[in-house]
C-alpha cells in the first residue's frame, strides 16, 4: 500500500473512532440565502417580469399571474374557473385541435388554474423551442377564442361534477365550511352551484378576460436556462400588442364574525361516518408570522407527527387521519382542522381536537417535539426549491401579497429559530376553543344529540340549504 494512502486511511479510522454512533448527529444550520436570486424588469406596458437564471437543465418555465381570481366572480361563482379552463381551447388564429397539436409537437402544455386571488397560466419546455413556446403562450393569454362549443362542453361537465358532489361528504363539508367561515357576502365563502354555472355565458368569459387580463394586472415569472436581457427582449416582442387597461375598483367585504361554538350539520341520511371541519378566522397571507405559523400548524396537525394525528388515530383509532391548515389569502384567512370518524365518536373527536388546541395555548411545546417539527418544515422547504414552478410562484407571491423582498431568503432560518414561547403566543393569538365554526356532514339522527352538548346546532340538507 502506498504511504500516502495508508496515512489517509489511518486518519479516517482515527476520526471515526471519535464518533459516538449511539447519538443522532446534530443538524447543520439552515442556509441563510437558500432562495435563488432573481431579476425584475417592468415593461412599458406595466407587465412585471421576474427572471431566475438556472442553467442546470436546458428548459424554461413560464408562469403568468393575473392578479384577479374567483373573488372577482361577483354573483356568477365559477366564472374565473371557466376563464382559466378554456384558455387553451383555441385562439383567434388556432382552433383547439391546432393549438394542442402544435403544443404537443414541442412537448409543451399550457395550463391555467383559477384561485381565489389570481389566475395562474403556466407552460414549460426545452429552451431550443423558446420562440415557439412564447408564440403559443402569448397567443393563449392574449387571444383566447372561448369557442361556444367548448364552453358548452365545459358547462355540461361542470354541472355533472356538481351533481356528483352531493354524494361526496368531503366536498359538502369543504363548501359549507368556507361559507360559514367567511360569510355569505364574502366572495371567499362563495362556491359554484347549478344556478350560478347556468347563469354564466360565453360573453361573461370574454368580458372577464377583457377586464382583468391586462399587463398592468399581471406578472410573468421565468425560470430556466436563459439570460435575463435576452428573454425579456423576446417576451416584450411576443407581447408587444398587449396594452394596459383600467381596472375596476375592488373592495373585499369583511369576513363573518364567529362568536361562540356553532355546529353546522349537513344531514346526509345513510352516512356511517362523519366528516368534520373545525374552523375559525385566521390571518391574511401578508401576516408577519407565516413561517412561524407553519411550525405551529405542523405541531398541531401538519402530518403523521402532528398531535391531532397522534391523538385521533394512533391513540384512539377513530380515523385514518386528522390534519389542520391555515388558509392564507390576500384579504383574509382561516384556520381549519379536519377528520373523518365513525358516527358514534363524532362528538368525541371534536372534543379531542378542541383539547389539543387548548393544550397548545396553555402549555409550551416540549423542545424535543418542537425540534422535530422545525427540522421537518425546514427540510421540506429546502427540497421544494428544486421545483421550478414553485420557485416561480413564490417570486410572484412576493408581489401579489405585498411580502418583504427577503421573505423567502429568511424563510428557513425563521422556521429553524421558532421557540416554545413563540409557538404558545401564536396559538393564543390565532387559535381559539371559544369562537369556532364546526361543520359536520353525517347522519343527523345519530350524531345531533351529542353535538348539541358541544354547541348550537344548525341543520342543512345536501343542497346546503338551512332547514
Amino acid at each position: 500500500m502506498k504511504p500516502f494512502l495508508c496515512a489517509f486511511l489511518l486518519s479516517l479510522a482515527a476520526a471515526s473512532a471519535d464518533i459516538d454512533r449511539t447519538k443522532k448527529p446534530e443538524p447543520g444550520p439552515a442556509p441563510v440565502s437558500s432562495f435563488p436570486a432573481y431579476a425584475l424588469k417592468t415593461l412599458p406596458s406595466g407587465l412585471k417580469v421576474f427572471v431566475i437564471e438556472d442553467d442546470r437543465k436546458p428548459t424554461l418555465t413560464l408562469r403568468l399571474l393575473i392578479k384577479s381570481g374567483s373573488a372577482s366572480d361577483a354573483e356568477k361563482s365559477g366564472l374565473a374557473g371557466f376563464v382559466a379552463s378554456l384558455l387553451n381551447r383555441g385562439t383567434a388564429k388556432r382552433d383547439a385541435a391546432t393549438f394542442a397539436s402544435e403544443s404537443d409537437f414541442i412537448g409543451m402544455h399550457v395550463e391555467a388554474v383559477a384561485g381565489a386571488d389570481a389566475i395562474a397560466v403556466s407552460a414549460s419546455g426545452l429552451t431550443k423551442y423558446t420562440d415557439k413556446i412564447l408564440d403559443l403562450f402569448s397567443d393563449a393569454v392574449l387571444h383566447p377564442a372561448y369557442p361556444a362549443e367548448q364552453f358548452a362542453k365545459e358547462q355540461r361537465k361542470t354541472l355533472s361534477a356538481l351533481a356528483a358532489e352531493k354524494q361526496e361528504p368531503s366536498r359538502l363539508a369543504e363548501k359549507l365550511a368556507g361559507k360559514v367561515l367567511y360569510g355569505a357576502k364574502n366572495p371567499y365563502g362563495a362556491y359554484r352551484t347549478p344556478e350560478t354555472v347556468q347563469a354564466i355565458t360565453r360573453d361573461d368569459l370574454v368580458q372577464f378576460h377583457k377586464t382583468y387580463f391586462v399587463p398592468n394586472n399581471a406578472t410573468l415569472a421565468i425560470v430556466g436556462d436563459v439570460k435575463t436581457a435576452d428573454i425579456v427582449a423576446l417576451v416584450e416582442k411576443a407581447m408587444e400588442d398587449w396594452k394596459p387597461g383600467d381596472l375596476p375598483a375592488f373592495k373585499m367585504p369583511a369576513p363573518a364574525e364567529i362568536k361562540g361554538v356553532n355546529i353546522h350539520l349537513v344531514n346526509r341520511p345513510g352516512s356511517v361516518q362523519s366528516n368534520i371541519v373545525l374552523g375559525e378566522a385566521g390571518p391574511a397571507r401578508n401576516s408577519p408570522n407565516v413561517p412561524e405559523l407553519n411550525v405551529l400548524n405542523a405541531t398541531l396537525g401538519g402530518g403523521f407527527s402532528g398531535r391531532l394525528f397522534q391523538n385521533l388515530r394512533e391513540k384512539h383509532g377513530w380515523t385514518y387521519g386528522a390534519y389542520s391548515a391555515f388558509d392564507l389569502r390576500k384579504y383574509a384567512g382561516a384556520f381549519q382542522a379536519n377528520a373523518e370518524t365513525r358516527n358514534a365518536v363524532t362528538h368525541l373527536a371534536i372534543a379531542e381536537t378542541l383539547k389539543e388546541i387548548a393544550r397548545l395555548r396553555d402549555e409550551p411545546v416540549p423542545e424535543a417535539e418542537l425540534e422535530l417539527q422545525r427540522q421537518y418544515n425546514v427540510g421540506n422547504y429546502l427540497l421544494s426549491l428544486e421545483n421550478t414552478s414553485r420557485t416561480a410562484q413564490r417570486v410572484q407571491d412576493i408581489d401579489l401579497y405585498g411580502l418583504p423582498a427577503d421573505f423567502y431568503k429568511t424563510y428557513a432560518t425563521r422556521m429553524e429559530s421558532v421557540t416554545p414561547a413563540v409557538i404558545q403566543d401564536l396559538a393564543k393569538t390565532h387559535l381559539s376553543t371559544e369562537n369556532v365554526a364546526i361543520t359536520v356532514v353525517g347522519e343527523a339522527k345519530e350524531i345531533q344529540p351529542e353535538l348539541e352538548k358541544i354547541g348550537k346546532v344548525f341543520v342543512y340538507d345536501t343542497e346546503l340549504k338551512l332547514q
